[in-house]
């Protein structure tokens, strides 16, 4: 795979393909499962999607996800959607007490204006419908998701796509990756429900996959001849 526009090239290394290409997917999966409740439309969508498979194609949590609701029908997606409905509601009384955030489990000290200056210097603001606080677990992967969109469907000179790399290396390092190991840990005592414990596994094993991923492509850009002006995928 190649990124390019009509002035600049940038050669993507084959180990970043596939990842460079369903990233934004999973962050998207990730969000809504983890971020709202598990409605019909929800679940639907997602069984029929091919963003379950690029999930499937990178981590063992996105097969698990896939097998249990890929390929069903109509009826056992209502049944799943009732299960999975009653066990949000279980796991959101247990959440009142440790909201899934990362100021109840990160071992370090996280202010909201900390996120809040974070987001607003790369020049992002959510419209927040249920007043999740900026350090939400459904927040952050956002955050994720709009600097992948960025970094491909916008123009960029060399040093903006670098900015943008290390942004999200950073994002990861010392806010995601700090916290979320532990509420999975506890996600994965707290049910028995085989779309939690799918998600939970997902997303554990896809941060950091993300993380040494970040890590290579920047190297690449960094080897590159030419500078990145236009990214977008062809």
């Amino acid at each position: 795979m190649t990124i390019s526009s009509s002035v600049r090239t940038l050669e993507v290394p084959d180990v970043c393909h596939r990842w460079l290409e369903n990233r934004g997917t999973i962050y998207q999966l990730l969000t809504e499962f983890l971020g709202h409740w598990p409605t019909l439309s929800l679940v639907a969508h997602w069984s029929r999607s091919s963003g379950i498979g690029k999930a499937a194609e990178l981590t063992r949590g996105g097969r698990e996800l896939m097998q249990y609701l890929s390929g069903r029908s109509p009826e056992e997606l209502v049944r799943i959607c009732e299960r999975e409905g009653a066990e949000y509601r279980r796991l959101l009384q247990h959440s009142k007490q440790r909201p899934l955030a990362e100021s109840r489990y990160s071992p370090y000290s996280c202010r909201a204006q900390d996120l809040s200056d974070f987001y607003a210097s790369a020049g992002t603001a959510f419209k927040k419908v249920s007043g999740e606080p900026d350090d939400h677990i459904a927040i952050e992967l956002e955050f994720m998701t709009i600097l992948h969109d960025r970094m491909l469907n916008s123009a960029y000179c060399e040093d903006s796509m670098l900015r943008l790399i290390d942004i999200q290396k950073k994002f990861l390092e010392e806010h995601l990756l700090t916290w979320t190991p532990a509420m999975c840990r506890e996600l994965n005592a707290s049910t028995i429900s085989p779309l939690y414990l799918a998600v939970s596994r997902l997303l554990e094993e896809f941060l950091e996959y993300d993380l040494s991923m970040l890590r290579t492509w920047k190297q690449s850009c960094l080897a590159a001849d030419e500078p990145v002006r236009e990214v977008v995928l062809v």
